[in-house]
């Protein structure tokens, strides 16, 4: 069974704002690029995570299904910390 979990209430802007910050912050790819579904990587000394996004714009829901997670790396870090990133997207997109 993979492990996913929705955020919803996300714009395209928003979405923008997490692919921009998670590759500053953690150097997390998206491939392809400026695509709604694919894959995202994030790489550590000795781990990986990959998860599988699924964007929505029309319904406001972004998905993440692991696809390969280090054993070292706890599913509730990845998935706190996607939800921080879009949190504070959200403040950025409010005060623009």
């Amino acid at each position: 069974m993979s492990d996913s979990k929705t955020f919803s209430g996300v714009t395209p802007a928003i979405f923008s704002c997490v692919k921009t910050t998670s590759a500053e912050q953690h150097g997390t790819t998206y491939d392809p690029p400026n695509a709604n579904q694919g894959i995202s990587t994030t790489k550590g000394t000795g781990w990986i995570v990959k998860l599988k996004f699924e964007f929505d714009p029309a319904d406001g829901d972004l998905k993440y299904t692991v696809v390969e997670k280090s054993w070292i790396v706890p599913i509730s870090a990845v998935w706190n910390g996607i939800g921080d990133t879009i949190n504070g997207c959200r403040k950025k997109a409010a005060s623009a």
